[in-house]
């Protein structure tokens, strides 16, 4: 209810400025939004139930998602829309079709073809749906949005591989990108970057390479607009240094 309430209030203040000043950038001012959304969410969420580690993780991961994402809302490029994710039986069939093209006239056609499909009977189905689909100048994109990259995230590495692969016998020409709001790396950042699927930004370059993609000026946003240091109550950012919380707003 909380949410809904601000998101309507976002909602309505979005549609007053466009009104009162029609000529506003409307990239920059949905961003600005979007990070007051979250000012305020953060805040009334923490006074009804106080932030502990895990939460307060998550909820900074879905928002800081979310302000990046909107810098592709209300994009001005005209040759970029967003697209929906391929179905992985599209991957799987385009897979198969391959293979049975490599083999044709080789007497273990049937055989391999079957091989094929019972590994992926145990691949089983992969959801291809990601955090950014779109397609730029012709070339399909999918972005993958993480907040922090942990010591411990060997599941994520094998998933984001394994849909990296998947993407890339979808469409050969795709561009993959992972996006990380920290700079800190690890073992398994780093095995994403060498697998040579994804093409990996850190901190400060991933936001250049939002506003590469999308013109849309989050940098500048984020220079002179993003502060939670001075926009959350000095109560509630004391809580979250007391509580070593503050440097997940390192956006």
């Amino acid at each position: 209810m909380m949410n809904q309430a601000i998101e309507q209030v976002k909602s309505n203040l979005a549609d007053g400025l466009l009104q009162k000043y029609p000529n506003l950038d409307r990239s920059k001012l949905f961003m600005l939004l979007q990070y007051c959304y979250s000012v305020v969410s953060f805040e009334y969420r923490n006074i009804v139930w106080p932030y502990e580690f895990m939460a307060f993780s998550r909820r900074n991961g879905e928002l800081w998602e979310r302000f990046c994402k909107a810098a592709w809302d209300h994009s001005q490029l005209p040759n970029l829309y967003r697209i929906e994710a391929p179905n992985f039986s599209e991957v799987r069939n385009n897979f198969r079709n391959g293979i049975i093209n490599y083999t044709h006239g080789n007497q273990f056609q049937d055989k391999i073809v079957a091989d094929i499909d019972s590994i992926f009977e145990l691949v089983g189905e992969i959801n291809m749906k990601e955090d950014e689909m779109f397609n730029l100048n012709n070339t399909n994109h999918i972005i993958d949005f993480k907040s922090g990259f942990g010591s411990n995230e060997k599941g994520n590495t094998l998933r984001l591989l394994a849909v990296g692969k998947a993407y890339k016998h979808w469409d050969s020409n795709v561009e993959l990108l992972f996006l990380v709001r920290q700079n800190e790396n690890n073992h398994y950042l780093e095995k994403i970057r060498e697998s040579n699927l994804w093409q990996v930004h850190c901190g400060n370059d991933a936001y250049m390479k939002i506003d590469e993609l999308t013109h849309a000026g989050i940098c500048e946003v984020r220079q002179q607009a993003v502060d939670f240091k001075s926009d959350l109550s000095p109560n509630f950012w004391n809580y979250l240094v007391k509580n070593n919380l503050h440097h997940y707003l390192d956006w």
